[in-house]
């Protein structure tokens, strides 16, 4: 289960309160935003149960903000329509930001969503491959939702900490993580990295074998997922960007202390069932961007063979000043 702690409601009852209390849908410098109505593209996982509370709770509102939520089906196409003008703020793993930064997207890391905690990513194998070590991976297929993603760095990671080469498995992009579980019950892969709410479920229901949690060794406390806009939408919405932040830093907070308000929270915007959102591990929810744990993703994509290593001096703190 998830180490996050409870918040009181005498101290929900406060955060709203401040919340209520908010000047007229100003920014904290007092100006307004000069965009209110803003489109969101998330890749829809319980990373973003943040921003899922500020929406739920009327932080957003209470900013001046008419916030909507879009799902993208990965987290490139949602930065892709960010760079498009598609939409205003896009919710992607940090391994997809920093290869679109790199290629000269221009993009500014505004908050961050999630960061790895203990059972909420775990490798999981089919029964028939007959798998049950990490090192048992070795000359066998894993599946991924895309090519060179997050999870990809992660099992890199896992593999060369229990002495597999990464050359030595094959890597089948292009399987949602939805669909990861009857991918391996199917046959159709060996393993694969599964994030909650997934991972209780795949196990329930198809008997999947657990490997190995991905919250340990090099990615301990490994960052996963972000908020981004272009540096040219930052520039020009300094007063809408302030609002967005601010309530959601609230809906972070509330998250990052109150797990009933995260379950709520998924099981309306995910459409995860109250039974399954009581048992799932739950990531941590920072509150504020951290420069040194960010910079953990571009010095792993060197180390792990995902950027050649000429990019090792990239400094992430450039997305995010």
């Amino acid at each position: 289960m998830s180490r996050r702690m409870r918040i009181s409601a005498a101290v929900i009852a406060a955060i709203l309160a401040a919340v209520a209390g908010c000047s007229g849908g100003r920014g904290p410098s007092g100006s307004p935003p000069e965009k209110t109505d803003i489109v969101v593209d998330v890749f829809p996982s319980i990373d973003t149960a943040g921003l899922y509370i500020a929406q739920m709770d009327g932080l957003f509102r209470a900013q001046g903000l008419n916030v909507t939520i879009k799902f993208a089906a990965t987290s490139q196409s949602a930065v892709t329509g960010q760079e498009k003008g598609i939409y205003d703020i896009s919710s992607a793993d940090y391994v997809t930001y920093v290869y679109n930064e790199l290629a000269g997207a221009r993009l500014r890391i505004i908050a961050e969503a999630s960061f790895l905690q203990p059972g909420e990513l775990a490798m999981l194998a089919g029964t028939h491959s007959q798998i049950k070590t990490v090192a048992g991976l070795a000359g066998k297929t894993i599946s991924v939702a895309a090519p060179n993603d997050i999870a990809t760095l992660l099992v890199r990671s896992l593999l060369t900490q229990y002495g597999v080469s990464p050359g030595d498995v094959r890597f089948k992009a292009g399987v949602p993580l939805p669909d990861a579980g009857r991918v391996l019950h199917e046959g159709l892969a060996d393993a694969a990295p599964v994030p909650e709410p997934f991972v209780s479920a795949d196990e329930e229901q198809y008997g999947l074998g657990e490997l190995a949690d991905l919250d340990q060794g090099a990615t301990e406390d490994f960052p996963l997922q972000g908020f981004a806009v272009t540096q040219a939408w930052a520039q020009k919405y300094p007063g809408t960007l302030r609002a967005f932040v601010t309530a959601l830093e609230q809906g972070q907070q509330i998250a990052d202390t109150d797990r009933s308000a995260v379950e709520k929270a998924v099981e309306k915007f995910l459409g995860i069932p109250a039974r399954t959102a009581a048992l799932i591990s739950l990531p941590g929810y920072p509150l504020s961007v951290d420069t040194v744990r960010l910079q953990r993703v571009p010095d792993a994509m060197v180390q792990y063979g995902l950027l050649p290593k000429k990019d090792a001096s990239f400094k992430i703190s450039s997305m995010t000043g």
